[in-house]
């Protein structure tokens, strides 16, 4: 997958509406290359629906998932995002909307799918965590969510999750077993070897394979520099 070449500044959170308003040239070229290679990798296994995690809190999991999605929705694909992060939910925070009914609350009782889903614009929706967040872990893994899971795929070409971190809570897990393909995001300087490595075990251990890594927050320096300090994120014998 692509990298990306954020740094902290008010303007690093969304790509909405005018993407070039918000954020440089680089972040922009780096997200429509994440596009690419996820439309390519959805694409190849005929796939609908992305699990976007992290190994760790605080690793740009939700911004990324929420850029990938404005931007695949950018090429007239109908897409649906939704936080699942029952721990910190974002989503609702980062795009302003309401909280009050979300896809928790939808496993839960028989509250109408449609008054769940918002519209960011016309080829975006939004379905926000919830308000009934007590064990998210059994509710994700119902039958009740898997329900919805295919009601939607009717809907959308692609749904993306943005799912709780791997290693502190087991929700990115259940979640992960329910989905076609899955991503991690890490952050440059901050995502240890040992966390990362951790992540893919607790995957394997399901016999779930990551299809993709984002590096969030590199150093904007030459090519060769990203092959020297980023080579440690390594499975097998891949380098993503």
């Amino acid at each position: 997958m692509a990298n990306t070449t954020t740094t902290k500044n008010p303007n690093e959170n969304l790509l909405i509406n005018d993407i070039r308003k918000k954020v440089t040239f680089s972040i922009v070229e780096a997200y429509k290359n994440i596009r690419t290679n996820t439309i390519a990798l959805m694409t190849k296994k005929d796939a609908k629906v992305l699990a976007i995690s992290s190994p760790n809190a605080s690793e740009g999991k939700s911004t990324t998932a929420l850029n990938v999605a404005i931007t695949v929705s950018q090429l007239e694909k109908k897409v649906l995002i939704i936080d699942a992060d029952a721990h910190r939910p974002s989503l609702h925070k980062k795009l302003k909307i309401e909280n009050d009914l979300g896809i928790l609350n939808l496993i839960v009782d028989d509250s109408n799918l449609a008054d769940a889903i918002h519209s960011h614009n016309n080829n975006l929706d939004v379905i926000t965590c919830g308000t009934n967040t007590s064990k998210p872990s059994e509710l994700l893994n119902s039958e009740k969510f898997d329900e919805l899971l295919e009601k939607l795929k009717e809907k959308y070409d692609y749904i993306i999750i943005d799912t709780p971190p791997i290693n502190p809570v087991s929700d990115a897990l259940v979640i992960a077993q329910k989905v076609d393909a899955i991503i991690l995001v890490v952050r440059a300087a901050s995502t240890t070897h040992e966390a990362f490595r951790k992540a893919l075990k607790s995957l394997g251990v399901l016999e779930l394979k990551v299809d993709g890594v984002i590096i969030n927050g590199a150093d904007p320096r030459p090519k060769g520099y990203y092959k020297s300090k980023y080579s440690y994120y390594r499975y097998g014998k891949t380098y993503y």
